[in-house]
């Protein structure tokens, strides 16, 4: 489908259901609201303040771009937009640091009812952000106050995976901004909750603060876009304790979908109780929401994996131990319930690691129950993590447990390979790609297998076994797939 703006009453206005993701926008767009970004780091700080990313994970972006002469702030929108993050997600979160001139770029992709959002100031604090060095080196006004031009780009794991709600940053949200704890009085789940609670300790909100030495910046496991996870010590037991941030969630709707998230977590995990699947201790409502879960002190499996120095490489047996582990959860989740549930971000981030690297599944926010009998049903949003989403899901909408199966694959790939999902420096840049190539070219399994784990004469199979069967649940008709009872007796076998 043709993506060049189309003229209409002599102006250039794009057809918008067109320009929909972050990842949709023209490459060059792209890099003109990097260059913007680049005065003053101010992508540094969008990235730091509204995108859920850490000063670690800035600085380890920075330092990588700066060996392969690559843009960082063109890196921070690539890997955002592989959260599915839409232009108008981009254009809230611009509007929150003040970047006017940033959203001026973009604004002919996003509704007119949000054009609001940009304040004509110049004594705003970006006002010395006015003017852009265009590529003759001359300023051009036109290219930054214009409608001229359009805007950003793309990709990322580590990050904020919620939508930036459809109202974020109006008129009408801005009358909830002042009151921040207004949903979570009249909850619209408050019925549902005071039946979990019967089911489900609930723990009070100075428990935790005290578990976590007032949310001490020490115990931080990790931060995703709304909230932030931390290590606590609670009953002389260690546990791992989910925290929505309100600071980062400036309205009422967006609050609601977090509060949605959090009891999706509470619900479908106090339904799923299974050795692959993380159990949930508590939770509590009191000021913000917060999931208490086991501490699993082998952390993510994406660490083990991509780590820049992991304390040992992980092994094929425990490597073959996490596909199978993995898979035992997932059919669980299929087929224990008249319905199956469908976690809906099945990533090496969300596959947690204890003591002795048995696997356990979490993160559940994203998770929905799906039709009987399994039939495909169209649902109105896509979410997920971009390089673990089929083509199925992605351009027509259509949820079923064989949307886990592909994300399933794709991490088997990346246990087999040891390559990341998404890779820019690669070729074929999608893993997925990557192998089918590698299929078409009959390149041999000792050349795609990952060479940092020890030695193992059993390596070589493993290897074998996990992209065979990656192979077998990536296929681009969902009917074509493996279930996942299947995949489990492929792994076993």
């Amino acid at each position: 489908m043709d993506k060049s703006p189309v003229a209409n009453s002599g102006e250039n206005i794009p057809n918008l259901s067109n320009f929909v993701y972050i990842y949709d926008i023209p490459r060059m767009e792209k890099k003109r609201l990097a260059a913007l970004l680049e005065i003053n780091n101010k992508w540094y700080e969008l990235g730091e303040k509204q995108m859920g990313y850490s000063s670690a994970e800035l600085d380890s972006t920075q330092r990588c771009c700066q060996r392969n002469n690559r843009s960082p702030a063109e890196d921070l929108l690539d890997k955002w937009g592989n959260y599915n993050h839409t232009i108008t997600e981009l254009f809230v979160v611009l509007s929150r640091e003040k970047l006017y001139n940033c959203m001026e770029l973009i604004k002919r992709y996003v509704e007119p009812r949000y054009h609001v959002l940009i304040k004509h100031s110049h004594s705003s604090p970006t006002a010395g952000m006015g003017t852009y060095a265009g590529a003759d080196g001359n300023n051009n006004p036109e290219i930054v106050n214009g409608n001229r031009l359009p805007p950003a780009g793309q990709a990322m794991d580590g990050g904020a995976k919620q939508k930036v709600p459809a109202n974020a940053g109006t008129p009408e949200a801005a009358k909830n901004e002042s009151n921040p704890s207004n949903s979570k009085d009249d909850s619209p789940f408050a019925n549902e909750l005071a039946d979990l609670s019967s089911l489900i300790p609930k723990i009070s909100y100075a428990e935790l603060t005290a578990a976590t030495d007032n949310w001490s910046e020490r115990n931080i496991l990790g931060k995703g876009g709304f909230g932030t996870v931390y290590r606590g010590i609670f009953k002389h037991t260690y546990m791992a304790i989910k925290k929505i941030d309100y600071s980062k969630v400036k309205t009422s709707e967006a609050e609601r979908i977090q509060l949605q998230q959090s009891f999706n977590e509470l619900r479908f995990l106090n339904s799923c109780r299974h050795d692959n699947i993380v159990p949930l201790y508590g939770y509590s409502l009191e000021k913000e929401p917060c999931l208490v879960y086991q501490f699993m002190p082998g952390g993510s499996l994406d660490k083990c994996l991509f780590a820049r120095r992991p304390a040992s490489p992980l092994t094929w047996k425990e490597r073959m131990n996490i596909a199978r582990g993995t898979a035992k959860g997932l059919q669980y989740l299929h087929t224990f319930g008249e319905k199956p549930f469908i976690h809906g971000d099945i990533k090496p981030g969300n596959i947690l690691l204890n003591e002795y690297k048995q696997p356990r599944i979490g993160d559940f926010g994203l998770t929905r129950q799906g039709a009987q009998q399994d039939v495909a049903m169209v649902v109105s949003c896509v979410y997920g993590t971009r390089p673990y989403i089929p083509k199925d899901f992605f351009d027509r909408r259509e949820l079923s447990t064989k949307v886990d199966v592909y994300s399933f694959g794709v991490v088997l790939y990346e246990i087999g390979t040891g390559l990341r999902a998404w890779d820019e420096r690669r070729t074929y840049k999608h893993l997925k790609d990557y192998i089918g190539q590698a299929v078409t070219d009959r390149v041999d399994v000792s050349e795609l297998m990952d060479k940092s784990p020890p030695s193992d004469p059993d390596g070589l199979l493993s290897s074998y076994k996990l992209l065979m069967v990656g192979h077998m649940c990536t296929t681009d008709d969902p009917k074509q797939r493996l279930d996942m009872v299947s995949v489990m007796r492929y792994l076993d076998s």
